[in-house]
């Protein structure tokens, strides 16, 4: 009875090209995985902050506009109402060189820059009560162009790098608060948050630090 089968050669090819393919598929899949995760990690920052901000304003009728230095904000409201535990006191990035930096039970870290207010219900004073202008000093909005907090998704985890754009994710984002909010700043970070400019296959990521 004659038997059929495959031949050393033919499996040989066979492997060869499975190889191909996984080495031109794998990094983009990995890459489409690491970008979703920092969406998935920012959405859950900006949720963080401005849970916090709510169940401050909810407990003890204070929200941002009633502290007047970053240092402040981040000791009686952030460190209060989120899962901060002790970590390295310097931000991952020269993006946001402040002092008042603080990391959640995740991994995440906050830095906040350039935050103040008026203290004023005047509309259009900084940190207004109507949530319309930032919490942001001047020197620092035209020089950080209006953030006030950056948030590294990953923590000390490589790339430590600023997004520059929705399509290339990387774990460093810029974000505005305002007196009862938190909201993404730019359009890199805007475009990570809600998913706009992500159409199609993500840009390999240049993930060199």
């Amino acid at each position: 009875m004659k038997k059929l089968g495959f031949t050393l050669a033919e499996v040989l090819i066979t492997l060869v090209i499975i190889g191909v393919i996984a080495a031109m598929t794998v990094p983009t899949l990995m890459n489409n995985t690491n970008a979703q995760e920092y969406r998935s990690a920012l959405k859950k920052a900006i949720s963080g902050l401005n849970q916090a901000l709510t169940l401050n304003y909810a407990l003890e009728g204070l929200s941002a506009q009633d502290y007047s230095t970053g240092t402040d904000l981040v000791e009686d409201v952030f460190k209060r109402r989120m899962s901060v535990i002790d970590g390295d006191t310097s931000f991952t990035t020269a993006d946001c060189d402040g002092t008042d930096v603080f990391t959640t039970a995740d991994g995440m870290m906050f830095c906040v820059k350039g935050f103040t207010s008026e203290m004023s219900d005047d509309q259009g004073t900084l940190c207004d009560s109507y949530n319309t202008t930032a919490c942001v000093e001047g020197s620092n909005a035209d020089a950080a162009g209006g953030a006030n907090i950056w948030i590294d998704v990953n923590g000390v985890k490589k790339p430590n790098r600023a997004t520059t754009s929705a399509k290339r994710p990387r774990d460093v984002y810029q974000a505005t608060i305002y007196a009862q909010k938190v909201v993404p700043y730019g359009e890199p970070t805007q475009g990570v948050m809600f998913d706009k400019g992500t159409e199609g296959a993500v840009e390999q990521a240049d993930d060199t630090p």
